[in-house]
């Protein structure tokens, strides 16, 4: 018995934890293609710096999509607001050749993920901490032909 609640623990965990291992993975693919963009517009590539701006811009607007806009409140707007900010600058960034304003924007980016990271560590550890402290549920069992079954 104790097998099967231990298993059910561990999905659970890994369910919790999985959104916020994807928008870090999500911020790191962003920053990712920022660099990208930043190398081939100093090799004077400009369609593989439009490609990889192009692609930074896309995962920003996912993660703006993803944002709870009905509960998500000030902190929300925030970042949506911070989201369209680094949007418009990849742009001109994109237009003007300038690679400071890909440097800025992906500055930006590390920031929010150093505070992701934080954030998802410090959630990890408290439902671990839940999860040690949780008492065994009783489950009933009950006799179906002769058997017993929870």
């Amino acid at each position: 018995m104790r097998q099967g609640v231990n298993a059910y623990n561990r999905v659970h965990v890994n369910t919790s934890t999985d959104k916020a291992s994807m928008l870090l993975e999500l911020y790191e693919g962003a920053i990712r293609f920022i660099d990208f963009a930043e190398k081939v517009m100093q090799a004077r590539n400009i369609a593989r710096k439009g490609e990889y701006i192009s692609r930074a811009i896309a995962v920003i607007g996912e993660l703006d999509s993803a944002l709870d806009r009905k509960g998500g409140g000030a902190i929300v707007r925030n970042l949506s607001d911070l989201y369209g900010y680094m949007i418009r600058r990849l742009t001109i960034g994109n237009r003007t050749q300038d690679p400071l304003v890909l440097r800025e924007v992906k500055g930006l980016l590390e920031g929010l993920l150093d505070a992701w990271r934080t954030a998802a560590r410090e959630l990890n550890g408290q439902t671990n901490a839940l999860l040690e402290q949780a008492p065994e549920p009783q489950i009933p069992e009950r006799q179906y032909a002769g058997a017993y079954v929870a």
